[in-house]
């Protein structure tokens, strides 16, 4: 009875470690899956990070892969960067002024009465010389009496004799010139005084001459009225020579330089062109419209210009050789300009570039950001651009460009943002073209010559895309909304 129970008991405990190692055996295996769980297959995934291309372009790189056939099938065309001799034209508006040095007012003198007014209104040309007014002014009356008073007593003497003469005698020279000083001081030619030494006699009244050839701006005077001295009768301008004020945009005014030459047009005389030298550049940027105001002098001697007449300006910009790529190539952001270049195989990266002056062939100038021979996306960049977009918040899917959709024909809407005549092409700011093309700004081709004339730029436009036998898709009807 005794065995039986002491081989119980044994059993008992060997019972008892066994569960005691097989339950520290579940804990560490738990734990173990909580710290570094199991996974029955490997999977390897191979990703790229980008950088969103809303973020600042010369501080991310982004990068996409295209395949041949899809770069075909979607009419994605690359150029090469090549330098040029760039030139090109930067059109800025502006108003013709009143050059101030012709501007001459015609003021009193000395108080009195106008008598008469010879130029009865404004809008009269007058010439150097011709009479003005007619002018009663005592103070102006008593100064020539005095001068002749001085002049009659001067008689007789000669240069000749001015060693010998008395001091009394020189005295009195100096009184005739102080009184022909004060004479032309209150407004009298050099013949009207002339004329009262000849006649040995003053009139009541003078006459008050135009000092140059010029408009009458303004009557100021009327006929009968005393005024003062200093009071202003008319206001003269000299039109030969008149003001262009050009508002230059600030992008373009270090290619302005003093003297240089300058066009204009305007709409009164759209055949006609107005060429003049620059003569000031202002140190001061207007802070609303952001321009800086050039003053350009233009000969007018047919006096077509008139004062506050609006125009057009040409400022031709020099820009010597430099790289160039066509301006269908950027994608211009809040954040800065970028272009897509190819590397000759599947991918395509972003390269932000600084941008000079715009041709008027639609190139533009590139200070930084590209070499000499990289290939960039001239055509279809928005699509390179696209298919970045989608598959940055979509990177399980892919866009499948030339694939967008089953139809070979579809309708849509949108807003013309360019013309080439040269490539036949019209780029278009659309929405989504159901079964065709998803929303984007492309440059299509015109199916037909003439759509480029029943459209302007900026125009709402009902069109139609068509695939054609090479796969691109062009405009094949356009009409405005």
């Amino acid at each position: 009875m005794e065995t039986t129970t002491t081989t119980s008991t044994n059993s008992r405990s060997k019972n008892y470690w066994f569960v005691g190692v097989l339950a520290i055996v579940i804990v560490i295996a738990a734990l173990l899956l909580i710290l570094k769980p199991w996974s029955p297959h490997k999977i390897t995934t191979k990703t790229t990070i980008v950088t969103s291309m809303t973020m600042t372009p010369a501080d991310s790189v982004a990068m996409v892969m295209l395949s041949n056939p899809t770069i075909v099938r979607s009419g994605i065309a690359t150029i090469p960067v090549e330098t040029r001799e760039f030139s090109s034209e930067v059109t800025a508006v502006g108003s013709i002024a009143i050059p101030e040095p012709a501007q001459h007012t015609i003021a009193a003198r000395a108080r009195g009465r106008i008598e008469h007014m010879f130029v009865a209104a404004s809008g009269a040309y007058v010439k150097a010389g011709q009479p003005l007014f007619e002018f009663y002014s005592p103070d102006i009356l008593n100064a020539e009496r005095e001068y002749l008073i001085a002049v009659s007593g001067e008689k007789g003497q000669t240069m000749a004799g001015m060693q010998g003469m008395s001091e009394h005698t020189r005295q009195h020279l100096g009184l005739v010139r102080a009184g022909k000083e004060r004479l032309k001081l209150l407004g009298l030619t050099d013949d009207q005084i002339r004329r009262i030494e000849d006649d040995g006699t003053v009139a009541n009244t003078i006459l008050m001459l135009a000092p140059a050839n010029g408009l009458v701006i303004q009557k100021l005077g009327q006929e009968g009225a005393y005024v003062d001295e200093g009071t202003s009768i008319y206001q003269l301008a000299d039109l030969s020579t008149v003001w262009a004020e050009i508002q230059v945009p600030e992008s373009a005014i270090r290619f302005i330089r003093d003297g240089e030459s300058i066009s204009i047009t305007s709409p009164a005389y759209p055949t006609d062109r107005f060429t003049g030298r620059v003569i000031f550049v202002s140190p001061v940027e207007d802070a609303a419209s952001k321009t800086i105001r050039v003053r350009v002098a233009l000969s007018n001697a047919s006096g077509k210009l008139r004062p506050q007449m609006t125009f057009n300006a040409s400022i031709p910009i020099a820009g010597g050789r430099s790289l160039a790529i066509p301006a269908s190539a950027v994608i211009r952001t809040g954040q800065g300009d970028f272009v897509w270049v190819h590397d000759g195989g599947d991918n395509f990266t972003s390269h932000s570039v600084t941008l000079g002056a715009l041709s008027s062939d639609n190139y533009y100038q590139i200070l930084s950001g590209l070499d000499a021979g990289d290939e960039v996306a001239a055509q279809g960049a928005f699509l390179v651009d696209a298919e970045y977009q989608f598959t940055k918040n979509n990177p399980m899917a892919g866009m499948n460009m030339g694939e967008t959709g089953n139809k070979n024909s579809g309708e849509g809407t949108g807003t013309v943002r360019a013309i080439d005549p040269a490539k036949q092409t019209i780029t278009l700011d659309h929405g989504n073209v159901p079964g065709v093309m998803p929303a984007m700004t492309m440059a299509y081709k015109a199916n037909d010559p003439a759509f480029l004339k029943q459209v302007q730029i900026n125009d709402a436009v009902r069109f139609t895309l068509t695939r054609m036998p090479n796969g691109n898709f062009d405009i094949t009807a356009i009409q405005k909304q």
